[in-house]
C-alpha cells in the first residue's frame, strides 16, 4: 500500500519545519486541564483547528508540496477524503502534483450520498475503480478516515496510501492498522508538545 520514497531534500525539510511552525502558531491550543471537546465527545487538553492553516495560501502551498512528496512513486487516479477536513488538503495536493508534472485529480467523499441527481458519494473527476490516496487533517480515533475508506472501498477504489497532517496518538493509527492501512502522518502530537515546552518553559 505504500510507495518508495526517497530521502527528504533540504527543501522538503524546510517546508516541514515551516508548516509545523504555522500549525503551532495558528492551529494548536493547549490547556493544563482537559477543556476541549473533540468530535468523539472526549475532552482533551489539546486542540488543533487545521482549517486555519489548510485554507491559508501559504499553508496550502506547504501542505500540497509535503503531501505530494508522500505520494511520489504511486500510480494514483485521485487524492481526497471525507469532507470537510480533507477537502483543502486534497486540492492543495492536486495543485502541487500539477506543478510537478504528475497531475493527480482531487475528489471529495460526501458524508451522505447526494439527495438528488445521481445520488453519488464522490464529488470530482475520479474515474471508476481508480486507485486513490486518502487524506485527512487530524486523526484522533480514526473515525472520519475510516468512513472515507469504507465508502471508497465499497465503490471499488483500491486505497494505496493514507496520509494525515497530524496524528494525535489517541488510537487512530492502531485502528487503521488493524484494518490493514498504515497511517503516514506529517506530524505527531509530540512535535507540537516539544515546541510548546520550548516556548513555554515551566518555572519551578
Amino acid at each position: 500500500m505504500t510507495g518508495v520514497r526517497s530521502a527528504p531534500t533540504a527543501a522538503t525539510r524546510a517546508d516541514r519545519e515551516a508548516l509545523l511552525d504555522l500549525l503551532f502558531e495558528r492551529a494548536f491550543q493547549y490547556r493544563d486541564e482537559p477543556t476541549f471537546r473533540l468530535a468523539s465527545g472526549a475532552l482533551s487538553r489539546y486542540y488543533l483547528n487545521c482549517k486555519l492553516v489548510t485554507l491559508d495560501p501559504r499553508g496550502a502551498t506547504l501542505i500540497g508540496r509535503l503531501v505530494f512528496e508522500r505520494l511520489r512513486g504511486l500510480s494514483l487516479g485521485g487524492v481526497g477524503g471525507l469532507t470537510l477536513g480533507a477537502d483543502p488538503i486534497a486540492l492543495a495536493t492536486a495543485i502541487a502534483s500539477e506543478a510537478a508534472g504528475r497531475p493527480i485529480p482531487a475528489f471529495i467523499v460526501r458524508k451522505e450520498p447526494k439527495g438528488h441527481g445521481t445520488g453519488q458519494w464522490i464529488e470530482g473527476p475520479l474515474a471508476e475503480g481508480a486507485p486513490v490516496a486518502v487524506v485527512d487533517d487530524v486523526v484522533t480515533t480514526g473515525g472520519s478516515t475510516e468512513k472515507a475508506l469504507d465508502i471508497l472501498s465499497k465503490l471499488g477504489h483500491p486505497i494505496l496510501k493514507v496520509v494525515a497532517l497530524v496524528d494525535r496518538d489517541e488510537g487512530g493509527r492502531e485502528a487503521l492498522r488493524r484494518r490493514g492501512f498504515e497511517l503516514d502522518s506529517l506530524y505527531r502530537l509530540d512535535d507540537f508538545m516539544a515546541l510548546w515546552n520550548a516556548r513555554h518553559p515551566r518555572t519551578v
